[in-house]
């Protein structure tokens, strides 16, 4: 019996002359029918007009000409069955189309005849040719290439007709800038084959040896939206992980549409196909890992769901770990806001653009079970949520009612257990309202004018919703409270800040604050700096960094002293690590902070008020660790000495730029035991905390940084204390793990790496 050379090597980007063999027959691809297809009597009879096609054909860019290259005919778009066009010209043997959607068009005239009906699909067969033969734009045309154009990899049929093959052909260029080109179908006579043989399904499965590049060009003819579970099973084997899909559901105002996302990560890139809930193909992705940059969304024409996907590090590989729990919630995006001992308060919100939504809500989960208590929906309108110093019960202000359809502006202070309604205020809040809270109070700013230069401060007893006192407030003014926290209502105002008592709207203290120098940045929609509020264990400290007059002051609230100070600028953001300690960013160009070029962040010590050191772009999201403090650093995970600012390490990426990649950071960071988890690039990552190196990420854990989010994402996207890591998504889910199962998973994952030499 004759060996049987790889595949591989046959279909290998050098090959040595195949030679046609005769095997025990392999499983084959499977093959998708062509419709029947019946247009004009011959290329010659077309005319100008409209055309539905029956089956799929290559819409290009360029007419296909002699005098370009076989592969330098830009097709953009593959034009599908039912699909209707206008002809508006026939130029020789090409068919000129003028398509709203598409533009400028071409594609041989000889589709659109009868005798083009009777092209069939067959099962993909690989082929070779003599390096004098040619191939044809269409079976029969004058518009020819010689074979050697094509490389020396062997071509793929895909479909045939008579005597002829219909052969894939790869684009180049087969990106430019954001628009990929798609495998071209040109015809070569049957008789001009030297060698054939078919290609074996499963080109994903972890024993293929089918080259990447065959195999993306396989999936770009031969994969379509709408097709079944079975045939890409068939096509590309079975996948190595099953997970929940994003949402599907485009339109706003709907609810999600959760199918199933396959991902192929066995090979080079990843794949990832997307099912619908009833099992039809909706999506499917590449991704190459290793680029010079991270870069997405490369689309196959603008009406298409196929996409490819740059990233500029290793591919990830999943790490299976099972949750407690996964609450399903309706809504796509997920972040924690706050937590009692019996129950979790969640804040929902369909993630439209800029900040907007059509749909928002906050709901309570079962903390044991993740069984859902209670919803309140808001609409489309803004609210806040404050818990009282208990966490029992949480107050929430809506501007939106919309079970009414209507803006009704009401304050709602509801059981956290139950969402029993123990009381609620409505006002009329012509000009907006905001609400946050002091130490059993409930603080109530409501505009009196449409510039809110006066406003009327209501402080109400959390317990009872009964008003406590009022003030009028105009000019400069601003309401410095935060939460429950606060010991006092703190107003600055004209160069003043006085603590009143929430009771009784006595005066408790005054600190001189001074003349500002620069706006607050906290009410720039973008800003992550500040605090990170911990859901899981509130800070109980009295003091407080804050903006006053020409200072950050670190003031206690209980006696209105300064702890400590660093001078404002506002070409600098400060991020709060502890009360010593503040990672400051600095513009080193430009008039404004947001857009300079260039940035440096510094680690200023408060006790002894000084610069401890500096390094060069944009480090935020620091957490500390005793003498580590891990950061992400342009985007980049890292972790450098707290006393020096020395790298102890930072993720291995292929960037070839100093690049800021921070929008692809969707949380904090979580610590569990040796591992570090963030959000990156839509995956929830583990890092080994020691070196930076990566183990995966996280089974069925969709992720994602959505816009002007960023402080919800910042406090509630990942959460990990009392042996416990809650994560929120952007499908709607939200899941607990119990910390010890997760890290024991993750002890596994890690010497699954070690024993393979240490490759994610």
């Amino acid at each position: 019996m004759r060996s049987r050379l790889s595949i591989k090597k046959r279909l290998g980007i050098v090959l040595a002359a195949a030679i046609c063999l005769s095997l025990v027959p392999l499983p084959v691809q499977p093959v998708k029918e062509a419709g029947p297809t019946v247009y004009a009597d011959g290329t010659g009879s077309l005319k100008p007009g409209k055309v539905t096609l029956r089956q799929k054909v290559v819409l290009y860019e360029n007419a296909p000409s002699r005098t370009r290259s076989l592969r330098n005919h830009s097709a953009a778009y593959y034009g599908h069955p039912g699909e209707t066009f206008r002809v508006s010209d026939v130029k020789g043997e090409m068919a000129f189309i003028e398509s709203d959607e598409l533009g400028d068009v071409w594609l041989p005239a000889w589709y659109l005849s009868k005798e083009a009906g009777q092209v069939r699909n067959i099962d993909p067969l690989s082929l070779r040719l003599p390096a004098n033969s040619s191939i044809y734009a269409a079976p029969g045309s004058s518009v020819r290439w010689p074979a050697s154009q094509a490389g020396e990899m062997p071509l793929i049929a895909v479909s045939k007709w008579q005597d002829w093959y219909g052969v894939l052909i790869a684009p180049d260029p087969w990106k430019k800038e954001h628009t990929l080109y798609r495998p071209a179908i040109m015809w070569v006579k049957a008789k001009d084959v030297k060698s054939k043989e078919k290609l074996p399904a499963g080109m994903l499965e972890p024993s293929s040896e089918l080259p990447i590049e065959a195999v993306r060009h396989l999936t770009d003819y031969l994969v379509d939206e709408g097709d079944s579970k079975s045939y890409v099973k068939q096509l590309l084997g079975e996948p190595q992980v099953k997970e929940h899909s994003r949402n599907q559901e485009q339109r706003s105002g709907r609810p999600p549409v959760i199918g199933e996302t396959w991902r192929y990560e066995a090979r080079e890139a990843l794949f990832t196909a997307t099912f619908s809930p009833a099992g039809k193909l909706t999506a499917w992705e590449w991704t190459f890992p290793n680029a010079a940059a991270f870069e997405g969304n490369y689309y196959a024409g603008s009406h298409d769901p196929f996409s490819y996907r740059f990233s500029a590090m290793p591919l990830l590989r999943t790490i299976e770990a099972g949750p407690v729990w996964r609450n399903q919630g309706n809504l796509n995006f997920t972040f924690l806001l706050e937590a009692s001992r019996d129950a979790l308060l969640i804040k929902g919100d369909d993630g439209g653009f800029s900040g907007m939504h059509d749909n928002s809500s906050l709901y309570a989960i079962d903390r044991s079970t993740g069984k859902k208590l209670w919803q309140q929906d808001a609409g489309f309108g803004w609210y806040t949520a404050v818990p009282d110093r208990n966490r029992e019960h949480i107050t929430m202000y809506s501007a939106y009612n919309p079970e009414k359809k209507a803006y009704e502006s009401r304050v709602r202070h509801i059981r956290l257990t139950d969402g029993r309604i123990l009381w609620e205020r409505k006002h009329k809040a012509e000009f907006g309202l905001t609400m946050t809270a002091a130490s059993g109070a409930i603080l109530l700013l409501e505009g009196l004018d449409l510039n809110a230069k006066k406003s009327m401060l209501s402080v109400v007893d959390q317990q009872t919703g009964k008003l406590r006192w009022k003030k009028t407030l105009s000019g400069e003014y601003r309401l410095l409270n935060q939460g429950p926290e606060d010991p006092y209502v703190l107003i600055e105002q004209s160069g003043k800040l006085t603590a009143y008592a929430p009771m009784t709207g006595k005066i408790a203290w005054t600190y001189k604050s001074g003349r500002k120098v620069m706006d607050d940045p906290g009410w720039d929609p973008y800003f992550t700096g500040g605090y990170r509020y911990e859901p899981l264990s509130p800070a109980g400290t009295t003091t407080r960094w804050m903006l006053l007059g020409d200072k950050w002051t670190l003031l206690n609230m209980k006696s209105g002293k300064r702890e400590g100070s660093y001078p404002a600028n506002e070409m600098e953001r400060i991020e709060v690590l502890d009360e010593r300690y503040l990672l400051v960013q600095r513009a080193l160009d430009g008039n404004y902070f947001t857009g300079a070029k260039s940035y440096e962040t510094v680690l200023y010590d408060a006790v002894n008020q000084r610069e401890l050191w500096t390094v060069k772009g944009r480090a935020a999201r620091g957490i500390m660790e005793g003498d580590v403090i891990y950061l992400t650093l342009n985007g980049i995970p890292a972790a450098v000495e707290k006393e020096t600012g020395e790298t102890i390490w930072k993720m291995e990426t292929s960037l070839k730029s100093n690049e800021d990649v921070t929008q692809l950071v969707g949380s904090s960071f979580g610590i569990l035991d040796r591992y570090l988890l963030i959000s990156f690039g839509g995956d929830l990552i583990v890092l080994d905390k020691g070196n930076g190196r990566i183990l995966g990420r996280l089974f069925d854990i969709a992720t994602g940084n959505v816009d002007l989010r960023e402080q919800a994402a910042r406090s509630g996207a990942l959460n990990i204390a009392d042996g416990e890591v809650y994560i929120g998504t952007v499908n709607g889910a939200f899941v607990r793990y119990d910390a010890a199962e997760l890290k024991e998973r993750l002890d596994e994952r890690g010497a699954e790496l070690d024993a393979a030499g240490g490759q994610n």
